[in-house]
């Protein structure tokens, strides 16, 4: 039984193994961006298998991205275990399967876009397929020299929302709590200290005659280090992928574009 439920009776299986050397360059920059790793094929987090083995359900195309010589490790994301089992006990009409699967292509499609960044070749081969991850640039990657720590840079450190030039407000205790569930049906961590890697959530002050709402943002790992190609990459891509995941949990997003600073994510409750 594959990785979502995918039987691999019938389909000739290689006798894959993962590279320990890319799976574990590949856990390192996880670990920088502040993505869970599910050991073990336990979610959630990003699951790593060889690519032909049990778990790879496939989804390529002829692009070569199932080659598992070019890309010998597969990544899939994998929701909480609450929506996993939601999704795989669904019967006909439910919503439970298209939520999981446009939080599982918002992240993996995060990881295509990220990973190049942190050194590493990736690609997704169709648009529900998984990623592909191969091994690329030199042994640490560009910009993944030690002692370089991200700073609080726009987008990042959210505790006040001031760095986004909004009016910093008090947080809408709805709509955190609101988040703060959806976030952890789709799998995805919250940062609970400034320190901490996952979402982030501050206060500001909605437009006149709107609801409450809250600035996201997603924030890495201290250690990620501050070059542009790297803390961009992984800021775009992670936005955009949990602006995604948010909504298809029951939230409405929008993107807030000032003036003065970069674009941001609000999120409100859906009544």
């Amino acid at each position: 039984m594959g990785v979502h439920g995918v039987a691999a009776a019938g389909v000739r299986v290689r006798a894959a193994r993962v590279d320990p050397l890319l799976a574990d360059r590949v856990v390192e920059a996880l670990l920088l961006v502040g993505l869970p790793v599910a050991h073990g094929g336990h979610g959630p987090g990003v699951h790593l298998f060889a690519t032909g083995s049990a778990d790879d359900a496939g989804g390529g195309t002829d692009t070569g991205a199932d080659d598992p010589e070019r890309w010998p490790l597969t990544l899939r994301w994998l929701c909480s275990a609450r929506l996993e089992d939601a999704a795989a006990a669904a019967g006909a009409g439910s919503p439970w399967p298209r939520t999981r699967q446009v939080v599982a292509d918002s992240l993996e499609t995060a990881l295509a876009e990220l990973l190049p960044a942190l050194g590493l070749s990736a690609v997704r081969g169709a648009p529900t397929g998984p990623t592909r991850v191969g091994a690329a640039g030199s042994a640490t990657g560009p910009g993944l020299e030690q002692g370089q720590e991200q700073g609080p840079g726009p987008g990042l450190g959210l505790e006040t929302g001031q760095e986004q030039g909004n009016a910093a407000g008090p947080v809408a205790a709805e709509v955190e709590a609101a988040v703060r569930r959806s976030a952890a049906l789709a799998g995805l961590p919250l940062a609970r200290h400034p320190r901490a890697a996952g979402v982030a959530l501050a206060g500001c002050v909605p437009a006149p005659g709107a609801g409450p709402v809250v600035d996201v943002a997603w924030r890495p790992s201290p250690q990620l280090p501050a070059t542009p190609l790297v803390s961009t990459a992984v800021r775009e891509a992670m936005h955009h992928a949990i602006g995604s995941a948010l909504t298809a949990c029951g939230l409405r997003t929008s993107w807030h574009r000032p003036a003065d600073s970069a674009p941001h994510l609000h999120a409100t409750a859906d009544h």
